[in-house]
């Protein structure tokens, strides 16, 4: 098969530039046509293992970039019932205490890092678990106070009698 005769023009040697797409004598490239193209990226302004500065961000709608891209909410983290899911530990709610005393220990964690969904969402389930564990605690409470009056009220009665 063949493909006929070339194109008419210039078709000895190679481009110009030496195959780099640039004139020699523009670039610095060597005469005879080889050797590393100039040009390029380059490093970038201020040299390579400076940082930014702090200041002067670009104008725009936006502003400076925060944590994540959001700006915190007004106010403080939201309440994280510490007390309330030891309370459920000591009360022999022990499983939901822990679980709940995860959960709160995560609020101010999560607040800190910018996960403020996650916060509210660990407080929310450390409210539920923390009141299940209180409840628990009180009602603990109470039946301890009750055999502890009925023994107390017997003794008594015993030595009356």
């Amino acid at each position: 098969m063949s493909y006929g005769p070339p194109p008419p023009g210039n078709h000895g040697g190679p481009p110009p530039g030496g195959g780099h797409g640039r004139p020699d004598a523009l670039h610095g490239a060597p005469a005879d046509g080889h050797g590393q193209p100039t040009g390029g990226y380059g490093p970038p302004n201020g040299g390579y293992g400076q940082h930014a500065p702090h200041h002067g961000w670009p104008a725009g709608p936006y502003g400076p970039p925060g944590a994540f891209g959001m700006q915190p909410p007004m106010g403080e983290p939201p309440k994280n019932y510490l007390v309330f899911n030891i309370l459920g530990i000591l009360g022999c709610m022990s499983v939901v205490g822990i679980i709940g005393l995860i959960f709160s220990l995560q609020v101010n964690n999560r607040w800190q890092t910018g996960d403020y969904a996650g916060a509210e969402s660990a407080a929310g389930t450390a409210r539920i678990l923390g009141v299940i564990g209180l409840v628990g605690f009180v009602i603990i409470a109470a039946i301890c106070v009750v055999y502890l009056l009925m023994f107390l009220g017997m003794g008594i009665m015993m030595l009356t009698a």
